[in-house]
């Protein structure tokens, strides 16, 4: 009698111990899930995921729609005159991969969102539409979803690069202009006013945020792995850093963005802070670079912000630090005080490349002085303090500056 006591409790613990671990594993994976499928949201200058607070750091990846550094093999799709190429899935991977060994939560992709005026681009011309441009973007946006980022994309850009710009919708509208040779003529503002080249820019965002991903069924409007739109990269007039963006047209663009998808968050793209767009509604975070790491500057932006209870975000930085004689600051200062503000949603730097995939022995290069390679021994020691900071930033948890990376395989798997 007491033997068979003994075998049925036993057994019935087994039993329930087994269905315990099968249910808590279904729960993590609906959790896992769930979170996935969840907007960030905003409340006052705290930016939300399912109800408890997001920070967002990262890297700026701007190639992972369309590419400028490399060459591909012959056959592959590529504009010569502009080095356009479309990079490989593996690259785009890998890099996802990195972000998220680096303790990082989101990545500005510029490419995802800018690609106008040439053959590869999303946009080639006025009102043309490249269906191939969009197999690239739509790998990024589900390899981010599957790693658990998110991902903020300017849908324009200051400058007349290989990937597009305000320029070419200017000269799409008859505007005979060109960075190069006009950038300080009054005209180029006509991209804020002129009201055929701010339709032609809206029925891009239109075309670009209605496409529906082949991997995720999901429009780009839907799927909350973008969780933000930003009017656009460091814009400004005809005066470099005159932040001469027309507030009115801030609003436009953010009011539409909102129409086609509410439940986005948008940021004004703007290169400084605005004092005339602080009480544009329709923007959710405001924004600056800094080139070098300044605090003197970055407390300037975060007291204008302030006022208006909204995140602020420092879009770019160079990860180098305070490489030059106008900074007032190392990079472990800077990040001291973006993780004490309250007001900070977060940072990314610039700027993120790999291995030239499936060329796992060579690192892609860039040739502006920012290109972090990961897995890259010359600056181990800097990558591990941007390590430290996303870690603590994203988690709250405090790490080593002389923690060992940890190591992302090459292929990374999908």
């Amino acid at each position: 009698m007491k033997g068979r006591e003994l075998v049925f409790p036993v057994l019935l613990a087994a039993a329930a111990t087994g269905i315990g671990a099968a249910s808590l594993e279904k729960e993590k994976h609906h959790g896992a899930h769930h979170l996935l499928d969840s907007p960030i949201t905003r409340n006052g200058s705290t930016l939300l995921l399912d109800g408890k607070p997001w920070k967002g750091v990262g890297a700026n990846i701007y190639w992972l729609g369309l590419d400028e550094n490399v060459t591909p093999p012959a056959g592959e799709p590529y504009y010569a005159p502009l080095k356009a190429s479309y990079p490989t899935k593996g690259r785009i991977t890998e890099a996802m991969a990195v972000v998220k060994a680096m303790g990082g939560t989101m990545i500005r992709a510029h490419t995802l969102g800018v690609s106008t005026g040439n053959p590869l681009s999303v946009m080639p011309a006025a009102g043309q539409v490249n269906e191939r441009a969009f197999d690239t973007i739509d790998w990024a946006v589900w390899q981010a979803r599957q790693h658990g980022l998110r991902l903020l994309v300017p849908l324009t850009d200051n400058f007349d690069y290989y990937h597009g710009g305000k320029y070419n919708f200017l000269r799409w509208a008859g505007f005979d202009l060109t960075q190069q040779r006009d950038s300080s003529n009054p005209l180029v503002s006509s991209f804020y006013t002129n009201a055929t080249v701010v339709a032609s820019f809206k029925e891009y965002i239109r075309v670009l945020l209605t496409h529906v991903n082949v991997y995720s069924n999901l429009t780009y409007a839907e799927d909350p792995t973008i969780f933000a739109y930003e009017t656009g990269n460091e814009l400004t007039g005809p005066v470099w850093g005159d932040m001469n963006v027309p507030a009115a047209w801030v609003r436009e663009i953010g009011a539409y963005v909102k129409e086609l998808a509410p439940k986005k968050l948008f940021l004004d793209g703007t290169y400084g802070v605005n004092k005339t767009h602080l009480a544009v509604d329709e923007v959710d975070i405001f924004s600056n670079h800094y080139y070098p790491v300044s605090i003197s500057k970055l407390r300037a932006d975060l007291d204008l912000v302030v006022t208006v209870n909204k995140p602020y975000y420092a879009g770019e930085y160079g990860w180098l630090g305070g490489t030059s004689a106008s900074s007032d600051a190392d990079l472990a200062s800077w990040y001291k005080v973006l993780e004490q503000s309250p007001h900070v949603m977060g940072d990314t730097f610039w700027s993120l490349f790999g291995h030239n995939v499936p060329d796992c022995q060579a690192f892609v290069n860039h040739s502006d002085g920012f290109t972090m390679q990961y897995g890259n021994p010359a600056h181990a020691a800097q990558i591990r303090l941007v390590r430290q900071h996303f870690v603590k930033t994203s988690t709250g948890v405090s790490i080593s500056a002389n923690e060992t990376l940890p190591a992302v395989p090459c292929p990374a798997p999908v």
